[in-house]
């Protein structure tokens, strides 16, 4: 009879043991190039669907360290565990050798994402911008940061023609890691749906009614995907009324805006749907 499985290694000093068995101690690390000042607010160029991914794997001549936990990473990822997720990420990527190595993008690239899902936007931007610059180049990195800006700046309609872009991006024939690739195409879905359920409520407490193409526009539905939309909507106890197309969401319970911290967010988010309102009438 077989023992539990070991689990991964997490601290700082698990990793750096783990590390070590496949890295000699002489070992020079790979010269790192300088870190994208956190302050400089150029976002890259969206990479096109056909564009070749640079190799990810490590270039060192032994595994590094973000190989090394990248199985942990894609556990977590298909548990949906992303706390657990951006913990083991978050150690990894500031224990870890070989910095400027593109193997680094295994961790990094899932660590943004998860952040992303639960809306820790702040968090997702301070993990790229620490990556060196030639990492930062990447296609994959560029996609990251043109979706982590629509997000934070909540241009909706752009939030999902980027996620769709860098979902069709990840599982290209040319794109470098399949296991990755897989891995990042389901983090996005997962990010699109909460950044869905997100909207979805912030509209039923912004609207008494709305036009029904003005809703598909923030909740990212085409107009060839109308009754999927109309179904949602029913489903989530909302009213259509088909012969003036407008949408009547349900009232949302008071108790739902308690806790400061929520309430403070909610307005915000509130701010920035009432003026990407003005920008689509415009």
């Amino acid at each position: 009879m077989t023992g539990p499985p070991t689990p991964p290694p997490s601290s700082a000093v698990e990793i750096e043991d783990a590390a070590r068995t496949v890295l000699p101690p002489q070992a020079a690390e790979a010269p790192a190039t300088e870190p994208q000042d956190a302050a400089d607010t150029t976002v890259p160029t969206q990479p096109s669907p056909g564009e070749v991914q640079p190799p990810i794997a490590g270039q060192a001549k032994q595994s590094t360290t973000y190989e090394l936990l990248f199985p942990s990473i894609s556990d977590l990822a298909r548990s949906g565990s992303m706390r657990e997720l951006i913990e083991v990420a978050e150690r990894g990527d500031l224990s870890g050798q070989f910095n400027a190595d593109p193997s680094r993008l295994l961790l990094v690239a899932p660590l943004v994402l998860s952040y992303m899902i639960l809306d820790e936007l702040p968090e997702a931007r301070h993990a790229l911008t620490r990556l060196p610059g030639n990492l930062a180049s990447f296609a994959l990195s560029r996609g990251l940061f043109q979706l982590l800006a629509s997000t934070t700046e909540r241009k909706y309609t752009d939030v999902y023609h980027r996620a769709s872009e860098l979902h069709q991006f990840v599982l290209q024939p040319a794109f470098s890691d399949a296991g990755l690739g897989q891995i990042l195409a389901g983090m996005l879905t997962s990010f699109v749906g909460a950044f869905r359920k997100k909207t979805f409520d912030l509209l039923s407490r912004a609207y008494t009614s709305i036009p029904l193409p003005l809703a598909q526009s923030y909740l990212g539905y085409s107009t060839e995907q109308t009754e999927e939309f109309l179904n949602v909507a029913l489903a989530n106890n909302w009213k259509y009324d088909q012969s003036t197309q407008i949408l009547t969401p349900s009232p949302q319970p008071a108790s739902s805006l308690r806790g400061n911290g929520y309430a403070q967010s909610t307005l915000q988010a509130l701010n920035l749907v009432a003026d990407t309102v003005a920008n689509l009438e415009a």
